[in-house]
């Protein structure tokens, strides 16, 4: 069955919201809703660490909470979907990650390296809903530190 572009877009939408919610979730420590957005055997790989990914959605879960508390604000650009049919999608983004002391006091001190790099995305339609069945990422660029 050939989508119409009104579907191709409403799904390109669906993805593109899920790669911008998954970075609050993350800024916000929100890992568990975080782990939620993928497929029960996803694969996801951190962009400092490419060639070690990680299966499944618990092992995605405790990779995020056995790291120490940090502050991040993850800024994600240049979101690119492509619809392939009606349960498939992927796109490629761009990222920017800024690190800052965890704590309360408003405004954190923010370090003064960050990262540059991206991430490959597949999504599948799973119980009516959109999730990650891979989400990749690599490093493009360590500025400053």
């Amino acid at each position: 069955m050939t989508l119409t572009s009104i579907e191709k877009a409403a799904i390109a939408w669906e993805c593109e919201r899920l790669i911008h919610l998954y970075a609050m979730l993350n800024d916000a420590g929100d890992f568990h809703a975080m782990a939620e957005m993928f497929i029960d055997n996803g694969v996801f790989a951190r962009p400092t660490q490419a060639d070690n990914p990680i299966q499944g959605k618990a092992a995605i879960l405790q990779a995020y909470t056995s790291r120490p508390p940090r502050f991040t604000r993850h800024l994600i650009t240049s979101v690119v979907v492509t619809v392939e049919d009606a349960d498939h999608a992927r796109a490629h983004s761009y990222l920017t990650l800024h690190t800052g002391q965890a704590g309360e006091h408003l405004p954190r001190t923010a370090e003064p390296a960050y990262l540059i790099g991206d991430f490959k995305d597949r999504f599948v339609k799973d119980g009516g809903a959109w999730k990650f069945s891979e989400r990749l990422g690599s490093l493009a660029l360590k500025v400053g530190g």
